[in-house]
């Protein structure tokens, strides 16, 4: 199953195939996204993923051949998205949006090679109108979440939830000429008004601030500063506080969440605090609205859920190497799939019973994921199960071809892996 327009000369002119060669095995861009694909989509190891495509009729290439075109593959597939994307996400163009290139910054806690259990987080920034990951970063679990992960730059409009509402990465993103766009954490990141009173360290009352908010979705706003650090080294980020009132049904809804996440320690600050959606936000509003800063965090909010999605269903949470190169190529080609998957689920979309499904799109991507993969596997099961003892033979001959390679590095650590052939 390969992507609309996977056409030789967008592969040749990323560099990922090449024609020319005498010798090469993989001349079109269909059987390299086949591999691609089916070492991401179903999650296998390089050596079982070339083994199947070699024993399922297609070429036979060694491991280290896919690890390379993995290094190289991110602008390739970063391109093959482009061509793919919808009216939707083309709603965050920076024409649409006063020049701001529309940013979405998420982390996820992430399981590596033969691990059970969470050991890595992934940090992925996601630009929005195209869904093209612009920059991946893996840390400890220790390390919280922080805009200083990331070098940003000017018109950038950088859209968080309240993980990232702190003000030393506030202001490491504003000193680099960007905005952000961030859900307060009334813990965090405590505000105060532009005034003499910064200096008392006696933060605003946000939440008797949001208690003057009518109800439904029009936005207030009022002016705020973030302070970071103390004496000489303090720092202050000027910007607004932006809040609305959520209508009775979702506030209602919003509290029983809280309830749940919070368990017996909640308090009744927090329901109260459910009620409302609070942003602090530095672009100016000569550039965006409060209104505008509303609608751009929705955005936000719609591309969470579709990872959240693709996250409990597709995988995209098992991170499985530590390269920065392959860890781009794998989590776009991730994308990749799962806007493939979004594709044929509204392939039919004029028929009723899918619009009804739709509106569960769990439902459907629970269903079409496994179709997706199986139809990647160039093996049927009854084929598969004749060509087990070759697969295996096939397996075992890698092994002693890549035995020789181990080195022991990774990353300033003494672990025993298999680089750079293995993932």
């Amino acid at each position: 199953m390969a992507p609309p327009n996977a056409k030789v000369g967008l592969a040749r002119e990323h560099r990922v195939i090449n024609t020319q060669w005498p010798n090469a095995k993989v001349t079109d861009a269909q059987t390299l996204l086949r591999f691609i694909l089916l070492h991401v989509g179903a999650d296998l190891p390089l050596r079982q993923t070339v083994a199947v495509v070699a024993k399922g009729g297609g070429p036979n290439v060694a491991p280290i051949w896919l690890h390379k075109r993995m290094r190289a593959a991110q602008p390739y597939l970063a391109a093959l998205i482009e061509r793919m994307v919808s009216d939707v996400e083309r709603a965050a163009t920076p024409e649409r949006w006063a020049g701001y290139e529309m940013l979405c910054l998420d982390g996820s806690s992430v399981s590596g090679p033969g691990s059970e259990g969470t050991d890595v987080r992934m940090h992925a920034v996601l630009r929005l109108h195209d869904l093209r990951v612009r920059d991946v970063r893996v840390t400890s679990v220790t390390e919280g979440e922080t805009l200083r992960n990331f070098m940003w730059t000017r018109d950038q409009l950088i859209i968080v939830d309240r993980g990232y509402a702190n003000a030393p990465g506030i202001a490491w993103a504003v000193d680099q000429g960007a905005d952000v766009l961030v859900r307060v954490n009334r813990g965090a990141l405590p505000l105060y008004r532009p005034s003499s009173s910064i200096t008392s360290d006696e933060p605003m009352d946000v939440l008797g601030w949001c208690r003057s908010l009518r109800g439904g979705h029009d936005a207030a706003e009022c002016p705020a500063v973030a302070v970071h650090g103390k004496g000489r080294t303090r720092r202050e980020v000027r910007g607004r506080l932006i809040g609305f009132h959520l209508p009775n049904l979702q506030a209602r809804e919003a509290r029983e969440r809280v309830r749940r996440e919070e368990g017996p320690s909640v308090t009744a600050d927090q329901l109260e605090a459910a009620e409302y959606v609070i942003l602090f936000t530095t672009a100016p509003i000569e550039r965006l609205s409060a209104q505008r800063c509303v609608e751009a965090y929705r955005l936000r909010w719609q591309v969470e859920l579709q990872f959240k999605r693709w996250k409990s269903i597709c995988n995209f949470d098992r991170l499985p190497n530590y390269r920065d190169d392959t860890m781009l190529s794998w989590l776009t080609a991730k994308v990749l799939l799962g806007m493939l998957l979004d594709r044929v689920a509204s392939a039919s979309g004029e028929d009723e019973t899918i619009r009804s499904a739709a509106r569960q799109p769990w439902k459907l991507t629970s269903i079409l994921w496994p179709l997706v993969v199986s139809a990647l596997m160039p093996l049927g099961f009854a084929h598969a199960v004749d060509q087990l003892p070759a697969l295996a033979e096939h397996l075992d001959s890698l092994d002693e071809l890549d035995a020789p390679r181990q080195v022991a590095a990774f990353r300033g650590t003494e672990l025993l892996c298999e680089s750079p052939i293995t993932n």
